[in-house]
């Protein structure tokens, strides 16, 4: 057990390794919010209230886990650029930088429209609940672009010291 927690001491010491770790959770939220999101407008009574604040508590808690990988990236940022060697992947990893910001508010608005559809207004829920299923979808479109950019960072421009096609991959464009 204490090597366990020796290396996850270690991992999320380095801020490569932290983001990596922090970063696929808000991924998968904001996915798996859509349905969750789009069905807000439809459900009402006591058990919907429940739904709601938990569906808030959740978008919250991974605005703050998206903010958290977003700061790693930010520390992480200078050590990679390091790595990198042709001006396309710079390019890619300032793209990936400037759409990974944007998450963590994207999610904490989502997590307040969500929050709207508390109001007992059949109007305002309606309407909340119809902002929030597009700002689900919005946050998700934005988390794919900023997470397929960082596909292509790690996989096509930097697979790691030792591989066979190291220096050739973080020298070509894809």
């Amino acid at each position: 057990m204490t090597e366990f927690l020796e290396g996850l001491r270690q991992s999320l010491a380095d801020p490569v390794t932290r983001h990596a770790m922090l970063v696929h959770f808000p991924i998968a939220v904001s996915l798996l919010a859509i349905p969750f999101a789009a069905a807000l407008p439809f459900i009402a009574g006591r058990p919907a209230t429940a739904y709601r604040i938990v569906l808030v508590n959740v978008l919250f808690l991974t605005a703050v886990v998206a903010w958290r990988a977003s700061e790693a990236g930010e520390a992480a940022e200078p050590i990679v650029e390091a790595r990198l060697r042709s001006e396309d992947a710079r390019r890619l990893l300032h793209d990936h930088a400037e759409r990974g910001e944007l998450v963590p508010s994207l999610m904490a608005v989502t997590a307040g429209l969500v929050g709207c559809t508390l109001i007992p207004r059949r109007g305002v829920r309606l309407a909340a609940g119809l902002a929030a299923t597009a700002g689900s979808l919005g946050t998700a479109a934005v988390v794919a672009l900023a997470a397929h950019d960082g596909g292509r960072l790690v996989h096509w421009f930097d697979r790691g010291p030792g591989t066979p096609t190291h220096s050739a991959s973080i020298n070509a464009a894809p």
